[in-house]
């Protein structure tokens, strides 16, 4: 996220007032998603700089080919960070998220299509959604740094790293951050 900081205080200007998307998406269990989703999202910055977690953010539809240019410029000096068009986004997100997911906490949720709903969304839209190690959806700074934190416990010492089992004091537990634009 150390990475993104910068860049998202530019993106969560230009990301604000677009129109709201028409969102459908397929079963997790179905192997494609539906590349026809109406997205909020022209463009998603993908940041797979720390291996906690990978950072997804959407541009705005409306965003204006100058600020697009510049968000684009500032993306190719950074490593970890791509830029993808919303149908490159709808191909590639289930292998990225089988690459930064390798122990599953939250298996009754329906996680990717959930990142894809709030990416799809105007409320999504601009803001910095994290899918980290375990599934889990992280989105301030204290949901990185939770995400960060066990995952370095279940590197060091995986016998010892124990997942939350009240759900609702869990800050990286799904079903809160994708409940925010009604995608869980």
């Amino acid at each position: 996220m150390n990475v993104l900081v910068s860049f998202l205080t530019t993106v969560s200007v230009i990301c604000c007032g677009v129109v709201g998307p028409s969102v459908s998406t397929a079963s997790e269990n179905n192997r494609e998603l539906n590349v026809g989703i109406q997205s909020a999202s022209l463009f998603v910055v993908v940041d797979q700089s720390d291996p906690a977690y990978t950072v997804f953010t959407g541009i705005a539809n409306k965003t204006d080919k100058k600020k697009l240019e510049q968000i684009r410029s500032s993306i190719t000096s950074q490593k970890g960070l791509r830029m993808l068009t919303w149908d490159q986004f709808l191909k590639k997100i289930k292998g990225v998220a089988s690459s930064v997911i390798i122990r599953n906490d939250y298996p009754d949720v329906e996680v990717v299509n959930g990142l894809v709903c709030l990416l799809a969304s105007e409320l999504g839209t601009g803001a910095p959604w994290g899918l980290t190690w375990n599934g889990g959806v992280a989105l301030t700074y204290n949901d990185y740094r939770y995400a960060r934190r066990t995952f370095e416990l279940y590197k060091k010492k995986p016998a010892l790293y124990k997942p939350i089992q009240d759900l609702r004091k869990d800050p990286i537990n799904p079903r809160g951050h994708l409940s925010f634009a009604g995608c869980y």
